[in-house]
């Protein structure tokens, strides 16, 4: 027993050093998280997993030479310094995490140097500790060795496997508390949304090293035959000029987005007895354009991935999230298109910036300025994040108010995002006891009913401030409820069940002008973008794969499987195909629509291949970043702002 515990002794005394680090690594990685307020502190998870990853990065110092010893140390100290000071920086100025991909811009942050140095603070002297430690001893060293151990080939091996153990012992925990906690591993790194709360788990310096490897290992660029695929595409489907319906009607006219959370199409027009569960948006359905066979075909990006299909007229990559994976690619965005012809863009959400990773995308994106969870103040508690919808818009229209015209704002609703809980006293839909309702549903309805209110008093904000008038205002639904809210209302009993609960509301307001009535032409997402700049009479970039749902004949709409960009379905005016589970297109189905009697699967042969190319040139675009090639697309012969002159009205 003497013995074992004096080999312990002596493997401490070999160790010493890299055990110090890797404690100074722990305190470090909970200053970063406390000092950021990020989430709830996860001390004992966190600070296992930090003391393994220190061990990982410290610990093979101890192999080698006092000479070389003390190089690798400084060497690793200066990254890990480097890290923890420019996310600390990044996240103080951005609200987000920065990604390794992003390091390739690092010579464009001159304009935000200014804004850097307000930042600098004492407190980062936490983050450089292991380096005065470690350029103290060598200043020591020079009349003392370090370790007079020598270290043996037994020794080594046996210093390997302590490393090795202290690792994976770290690891191991993390993994056993996630599947305590949440029953699966997955969990911790299927839910990219969270930036927050993946880095309080394992650190930042983790997340970096994993976002390193995700950016190696990831498919980048695309084959010479996949490129020439996606510029004969685009080049054959752009339309020729022709003239356009309503082109300019709204020119010049300020734009509102408002994008309304797991908002389903299902309640809009419904009643619970003789109550409406959307008053204000059914009476707006009447006011403005409505287009009542409206579809999300989002991917694992939920949310993000509405906002990415609808400003930049592309499909949601089916590996990976865009806002994350492509977050610094070249876009043709929408609000980057309208700052040319004078707008400013701003963006209001009641999250932090980092979710979805918003704080790099939204530049990307053309936004100039954003408004997140801490420039609006709750009133109360309500849902998810505490800010309730009202409170949102209210707050937001005071700012608005300020804005120089004309503007483009895109406004993010919270409330009726999953569980829909809200407080009694605003549950004002009385709902039976006997009605067809599971609990979930229940509180879905109630939820939307108390968006549906919030949306009537921005509104009325909105005349009231005199800038209702001025604008275009488009209100559509992110992605549906997965509440089978459609299967309990009885509505969209006619479409394949796999776009059933993913068709959302689109309403157009253009106030003064003479557009109104029910479009049925089906269009989703993508469609938006060119819709609202033929509106605006503004020329729409080369490339964006929707189509203007106003001045399109035959409309169509594809939903592809999360996670592998399979076809789930595909509909137009006339047919509508289901894919199949092995993905082989004639093992598919095709019915008659809105009959849904049984067809030749050949009858959607051509909507099957016209979609799917579509969808996969779009693919090919995002992953090898050939924007910048589109642009340089030649466009076709006339000119769109010359057309259908009698169409274009100004306010």
């Amino acid at each position: 027993m003497v013995r074992i515990f004096s080999k312990i002794i002596e493997y401490i005394r070999i160790l010493r050093l890299p055990i110090v680090l890797a404690a100074l690594f722990v305190i470090q990685n909970q200053a970063f998280i406390a000092l950021l307020h990020i989430v709830p502190q996860l001390y004992l998870r966190a600070s296992v997993v930090a003391f393994s990853l220190g061990m990982f990065l410290y610990g093979p110092a101890v192999f080698l030479a006092s000479r070389l010893r003390y190089w690798y140390l400084l060497c690793i100290s200066v990254v890990v310094s480097a890290i923890f000071i420019s996310q600390y920086l990044y996240y103080s100025y951005f609200n987000g995490f920065m990604q390794v991909a992003a390091l390739k811009y690092a010579n464009q942050t001159s304009e935000i140097t200014g804004a850097i140095g307000t930042l600098l603070s004492p407190v980062l002297l936490i983050f450089v500790m292991q380096l005065l430690l470690i350029l103290g001893i060598v200043i020591h060293s020079y009349t003392k060795r370090y370790v007079a151990v020598s270290i043996s080939r037994g020794k080594k091996y046996m210093l390997v496997l302590i490393i090795i153990g202290i690792t994976a012992s770290g690891y191991g925990y993390l993994i056993y508390t996630e599947n305590r906690d949440w029953g699966h591993l997955e969990r911790l790194y299927s839910r990219p949304y969270d930036l927050d709360s993946l880095v309080a788990k394992i650190g930042i310096i983790n997340y970096f090293i994993e976002d390193g490897v995700r950016l190696v290992l990831k498919k980048k660029g695309v084959t010479p035959e996949e490129k020439t695929f996606a510029l004969a595409w685009k080049q054959e489907t752009l339309q020729r000029p022709y003239p356009k319906q309503y082109f300019g009607i709204a020119r010049n006219r300020n734009l509102i987005f408002i994008q309304l959370e797991s908002f389903e199409n299902a309640v809009i027009g419904k009643k619970i007895g003789d109550q409406e569960i959307t008053p204000n948006l059914n009476k707006l359905t009447h006011e403005g354009l409505y287009f009542s066979r409206y579809f999300a075909h989002i991917n694992q990006g939920n949310t993000a991935d509405a906002e990415f299909i609808t400003l930049n007229s592309l499909y949601a990559p089916p590996g990976g999230v865009a806002f994350i994976e492509y977050a610094n690619n070249h876009y043709a965005a929408l609000p980057a298109l309208l700052t040319q012809y004078g707008y400013k863009a701003y963006a209001f959400h009641g999250d932090v910036l980092s979710f979805w990773n918003r704080a790099n995308m939204y530049p990307k994106l053309g936004y100039q300025e954003w408004f997140t969870k801490y420039d609006f103040t709750p009133s109360r508690p309500i849902g998810f994040q505490d800010l309730g919808d009202e409170d949102f818009f209210l707050q937001s229209a005071e700012k608005i108010k300020s804005f120089h015209q004309p503007f483009m704002a895109t406004l993010i609703t919270l409330t009726s995002h999953v569980p829909f809980v809200i407080p009694s006293d605003l549950q004002k839909i009385i709902i039976p006891k006997d009605a067809p309702f599971d609990q979930l549903q229940k509180d879905y309805i109630q939820s939307v009913h108390y968006v549906d209110t919030s949306i009537g008093t921005f509104i009325e904000k909105m005349k009231e401030m005199k800038i209702y008038n001025k604008s275009l205002i488009v209100i559509f639904g992110d992605h549906g409820s997965y509440s089978s809210i459609s299967k309990a209302l009885k509505t969209g009993e006619n479409l394949p069940d796999s776009l059933r609960n993913h068709q959302i509301p689109l309403i157009v307001l253009a106030p003064g002008t003479k557009i109104s009535g029910e479009i049925t032409n089906p269009a989703s997402h993508i469609d938006l973008y060119p819709t609202v700049a033929n509106l605006l009479g503004v020329t729409p970039p080369q490339g964006i794969f929707g189509k203007d749902i106003l001045n399109t004949r035959e409309g169509a709409v594809i939903k592809r499987k999360i996670g592998t960009g399979a076809v789930d379905a595909i509909l137009d005016n006339h047919v509508a195909y289901t894919g199949s589970s092995d993905n082989i297109f004639e093992h598919g189905t095709c019915e008659e629509m809105p009959s849904k009697k049984a067809l030749s699967v050949e009858t959607c042969r051509t909507l099957y291949d016209q979609q799917t190319s579509n969808a996969h040139a779009s693919d090919i675009v995002i992953r090898g970043d050939l924007i910048p090639l589109l642009q340089k697309i030649p466009a076709p012969q006339a000119s769109l702002a010359g057309e259908n002159k009698k169409n274009s009205e100004s306010f």
